[in-house]
């Protein structure tokens, strides 16, 4: 059968260990975002920071093992015989999938070195606001892990809405990290310049995790519709 999109090369079940292995890597992902909003909870509402700190230190093993399954689905794309547009597109999905991973690590490397207590003199709205940001993340990979799913038998409607609700949390990610940033610059708490930088990294990491989550869907509703 001739396929013209990776949308219709998905639903063929062509190459199947590379599209089994697209899942398991999509589900390795969401896992790492997933840890990373339990080590803010630690961290925010337990006030425990030496187990905020394992669980950091988790998602970058978690993160290292996407890595992995990264690269070998990247192996397994070089060798199969299939259209270059599709092998281009795969491997594009691919890379955008793992940027997500690489987002919550930036933003769980930056909480294993940072000043804690400097971070803790923060306004409790801003702890607040970056709880309710990691809690989104967590929904809008949700949401690309199930679109990515889908690939293999949803209709394009289906898709289309998964597609629809990661913008409108991406969205709501966007607002709240404003919500935070007027706080900062409002509020001047007696904390190291270095510390400040670097909770502003850890505020942009986890803002990028629902960006790319958006890029993912975004690529995915396109490649239902391209077609080669």
């Amino acid at each position: 059968m001739e396929v013209s999109s990776l949308f219709e090369w998905f639903k063929s079940r062509n190459e199947e260990s590379a599209i089994n292995k697209t899942l398991v890597h999509m589900q390795k992902v969401l896992e790492c975002v997933v840890e990373f909003e339990k080590a803010v909870s630690y961290l925010l509402v337990e006030r425990n920071i030496d187990l905020a700190l394992k669980v950091f230190f988790r998602v970058d093993e978690i993160e290292h093992q996407a890595d992995g399954i990264r690269r070998n689905i990247l192996n397994m794309i070089s060798k199969a015989e299939i259209k270059p547009t599709i092998r281009e597109n795969l491997i594009h999905l691919t890379q955008r999938i793992d940027d997500i991973a690489n987002a919550a690590n930036a933003g769980a490397r930056i909480f294993i070195y940072m000043n804690h207590t400097d971070f803790m003199k923060l306004d409790e709205e801003v702890h607040k606001k970056y709880l309710e940001m990691a809690r989104i993340s967590v929904d809008a990979v949700k949401n690309v892990n199930i679109m990515v799913n889908k690939l293999l038998t949803a209709k394009e409607e289906e898709i289309h809405q998964l597609g629809e609700q990661v913008n409108i949390l991406e969205h709501q990610c966007d607002d709240l990290r404003h919500g935070i940033n007027r706080i900062l610059v409002s509020n001047n708490p007696d904390i190291n310049p270095f510390s400040a930088i670097e909770i502003h990294n850890c505020v942009s990491t986890l803002e990028a995790v629902t960006d790319n989550a958006e890029d993912v869907a975004d690529y995915i509703i396109m490649l239902t519709v391209a077609k080669r």
